[in-house]
């Protein structure tokens, strides 16, 4: 932990020796040092990256044995004196199942002895401090993994069978870790072996797939999708959904087609997570009857790994299956909308208009007729006391008024008034952020049927957007269009220096003191298109709004423009 405070440079000159050290360690015959020992050398994972590779071939063959060892045992019968001394006497008086068998039948001690003599012990037992090994031995792989990229996926094949005979492992400590580490392998599969780019909504192809992903993946996504769907403990099913979630947005659709790893896997996904919603998963404490008419419990199971594990899946898958999430969205619906009662807590309130949002917005103008049922929702919500919750109620608004087209219009009045009370001064940044972005979906998608020359400028004075920086692209996507159209030109025109300087903001190199928000290549495309198109339509105008910029926006501008130019 010192080490990573300081940073691999600083720390460098004591690595060597404390990696020998802890070599020597995993030699002892002590489970609770190795398993302290594999918790060094996955934050030495992270320290190092890459470089763990040469560590791997000495650590390996520790980690797959503590995996592989069995933590049953039987105890003897001394052990089981010992466990009953520390356990003490019966408190309550009452026979305990638990101890059933430990003590005898208290009848005649001569039989007892005679039998004693005859039993070696026979009792199971578990050290727990070779469980506590072997959940750290598996969080270690996966550490090496995420963090050595590439440089260990020449060791992929030699724990796969290891890990995966930890799948039906009896304690949750091991599952979770489990899932967490199939997807830091899969990920340095791919970072070895780069698949194919994806787009949102295309028909799902193995072909994409490299040889050694799809041999991983025949191996791990049935795992994860199990753990997801079956699993009695939150933790682990939460853990399986992040990875799940991770996985699809690496892979995009042909991980989640019929193929052989897993056939029709969004509908099983989809199932885990409606299993979920209504309280009826197998690692959820209240049970519903829904034939008996029981339905969403207000007071029942507001677990937060349980919500956390139904939003991961359900706001990434969206985002690889774009318009195909459509009947998975209308499926979904029905159990997300009892979340939004009053009497819910506003942290549900949140994540299920979220979920409604996110889904709205991948499946675009097919999701319009969810409208009417979602937009008194999204209204509330945007005036939450939840920062949250109004953050995602904003988000929500954006996309009904953007996709709901003419069904949109009569409800536009009291869309744009709540908008426009989340733009105050005191308002959250991020909230104010998503607001922004709100209004820039819908008056791009309606032009000059919205009064532009008021709305304009709320969206173009606070670009560039800090808090949430996700949202500069529909913001500045909103100004580039409309400054193209020649009907809109003349109201854009006067917000064409705040336009630039968003733009240099998110094309600023990495060195750069900015912060910068991640750029999908469609839009980066656009915005330098943008540049030299409107050089070329006025140089004079565009060289002196640019030489006004700051030196780190002036150069990021001009680079970008020389770039396209040639």
């Amino acid at each position: 932990l010192m080490c990573l405070a300081v940073g691999r440079e600083a720390s460098g000159h004591v690595l060597r020796e404390a990696v020998e050290m802890a070599m020597a360690g995993l030699q002892v015959d002590a489970p609770e040092l190795r398993e302290y020992t594999f918790g060094f050398f996955g934050q030495m994972a992270e320290l190092m990256g890459p470089e763990i590779a040469l560590l791997l071939p000495p650590l390996l063959p520790h980690l797959i044995r503590a995996i592989q060892q069995e933590e049953c045992a039987e105890l003897s019968a001394d052990e089981r004196a010992r466990l009953l001394a520390r356990l003490g006497p019966d408190v309550d008086g009452e026979d305990d199942d638990e101890l059933e068998g430990l003590e005898g039948d208290g009848g005649d001690d001569d039989d007892d002895e005679d039998e004693d003599d005859d039993d070696d012990g026979g009792l199971p037992g578990v050290h727990t401090a070779l469980l506590d090994e072997k959940a750290a031995a598996v969080h270690c792989v996966g550490a090496c993994a995420a963090y050595g990229g590439a440089a260990f996926a020449p060791h992929i094949e030699c724990v796969m069978g290891p890990l995966l005979g930890c799948a039906d492992h009896f304690h949750s400590d091991v599952r979770g870790a489990l899932a967490r580490t199939l997807s830091h392998l899969l990920k340095a599969c791919v970072a070895a072996e780069p698949a194919a780019p994806w787009a949102k909504g295309e028909a799902p192809s193995s072909a994409k797939l490299g040889t050694a992903s799809r041999w991983l993946l025949q191996r791990s996504w049935r795992t994860l999708i199990s753990t997801f769907t079956h699993d009695d403990d939150k933790d682990t099913v939460a853990a399986a959904a992040e990875s799940i979630a991770e996985v699809a947005l690496l892979l995009g659709p042909p991980v989640l087609g019929n193929a052989p790893w897993h056939p029709a896997a969004t509908d099983t996904l989809v199932g885990g997570a409606l299993a979920l919603l209504e309280q009826r998963h197998a690692c959820q404490e209240a049970m519903q009857d829904l034939a008996e008419g029981g339905g969403v419990d207000e007071e029942g199971d507001h677990d937060e790994a349980v919500w956390e594990a139904a939003s991961e899946v359900l706001t990434a898958l969206p985002k690889v299956l774009g318009e195909r999430w459509g009947p998975h969205l209308d499926r979904l619906a029905p159990a997300l909308l009892p979340y939004l009662r009053e009497a819910h807590p506003l942290s549900d309130h949140a994540l299920a208009i979220g979920i409604l949002a996110e889904g709205l917005h991948h499946v675009g103008p097919a999701g319009r007729h969810l409208l009417p049922t979602v937009l008194p929702h999204a209204l509330r919500c945007s005036a939450a006391d939840d920062t949250t919750c109004r953050q995602n109620g904003c988000f929500c608004l954006g996309v009904l008024g953007a996709h709901g087209g003419d069904a949109a219009l009569p409800h536009m009045q009291h869309i744009l008034s709540a908008l426009q009370l989340r733009l105050a001064p005191e308002e959250d940044a991020t909230v104010r952020d998503n607001a922004v972005g709100a209004l820039s979906r819908i008056a791009l998608a309606f032009g000059t049927a919205l009064p532009l020359d008021s709305i304009l400028p709320a969206i173009a004075d606070r670009l560039p957007l800090l808090a949430d920086e996700g949202e500069n692209t529909p913001a500045v996507r909103c100004l580039i269009r409309l400054f193209h159209a020649q009907s809109t030109r003349a109201v854009v025109a006067p917000h064409l220096p705040r336009l630039l300087g968003a733009i240099a903001h998110l094309l600023a190199w990495e060195g750069s003191h900015s912060p910068r928000c991640p750029l999908d290549a469609e839009f980066e495309a656009e915005a330098r298109g943008f540049l030299v198109w409107a050089v070329a339509e006025s140089a004079e105008e565009m060289h002196a709004m640019v030489m006004a910029l700051p030196e780190a926006q002036r150069v990021a501008i001009l680079a970008a423009v020389q770039q396209g130019q040639s």
